[in-house]
């Protein structure tokens, strides 16, 4: 995904990025099952304490303002992250690694984590020597002996080149570390994982007045209808189950922990 898509608020993910696969659906009704709990003991200490007791409550505001602090958080880490990316990384900046075989095997570095760059060019090569082994299938047929060496060298080398491979990854994550750029690209991800996580407790957040189902409604309309982005999975679960009975959201974890087992 590059920068561009990345950049539409608020669901970003940097190349390998970055929420969208990260949060797991049975962590996800765990974790909504504890604030559910801890929102509705609250509710009714508050509603036992004071009759005159707000029609928002505080857990929602917080959650809401939580929301717009890890979003500014966001919003500053890519431009930080950007800026830097286009001081160290010209358009044609790319990862190449010379193959035994000859030739060799490329990635553009431009808006790329060093992740997933590696990963696609084992893959790539992965595929070259692939190719070449198939070529010594009528080989075996004539010179058995002969297949097995080159067989064997191919192996040796395809090894070799993903250890360069390795090598190559790691002098450049020194490169982009000495300029600040890889600790830069970790805090755009770490905030648009906080921010999605944000947007996630808003939507489990069980409401207890009409007033706040009216200001969770109009807050998921703003963030969520395409303005900004969309709602993921887990966040249309959590907003699901935020509407039924906490009973139905305990049986649902432990059924999916007695699954997992």
């Amino acid at each position: 995904m590059t920068i561009g898509e990345r950049a539409t608020p608020p669901t970003i993910e940097a190349g390998t990025s970055i929420m969208n696969q990260h949060v797991n659906r049975r962590a996800i009704l765990s974790s909504s099952a504890i604030a559910t709990a801890a929102i509705a003991v609250a509710s009714q200490e508050a509603r036992a304490g004071d009759a005159s007791a707000p029609s928002v409550s505080r857990e929602l505001q917080g959650l809401i303002e939580a929301k717009h602090a890890a979003y500014a958080r966001f919003i500053s880490a890519i431009d930080v992250a950007t800026d830097l990316e286009e001081a160290y990384l010209p358009k044609t900046a790319e990862l190449y690694v010379p193959l035994s075989i000859g030739g060799g095997q490329s990635r553009s570095l431009r808006y790329s984590e060093l992740e997933s760059v590696e990963a696609n060019l084992s893959d790539d090569i992965k595929r070259r020597y692939a190719e070449q082994q198939q070529k010594l299938a009528a080989l075996a047929k004539v010179a058995p002996d002969l297949s097995k060496q080159s067989t064997a060298a191919l192996r040796k080398a395809e090894q070799a080149d993903l250890r360069t491979l390795k090598r190559l990854i790691k002098e450049e994550r020194a490169r982009r570390s000495a300029v600040g750029l890889e600790q830069a690209i970790n805090e755009r991800n770490e905030a648009s994982d906080a921010e999605r996580y944000a947007l996630n407790a808003v939507c489990a957040y069980r409401c207890t007045t009409m007033e706040e189902h009216r200001v969770k409604a109009e807050f998921l309309k703003e963030f969520a209808t395409g303005k900004y982005g969309d709602l993921q999975t887990e966040d249309i679960d959590a907003l699901l189950w935020s509407f039924l009975p906490e009973e139905a959201l305990e049986d649902a974890v432990k059924a999916s922990e007695g699954g997992a087992a």
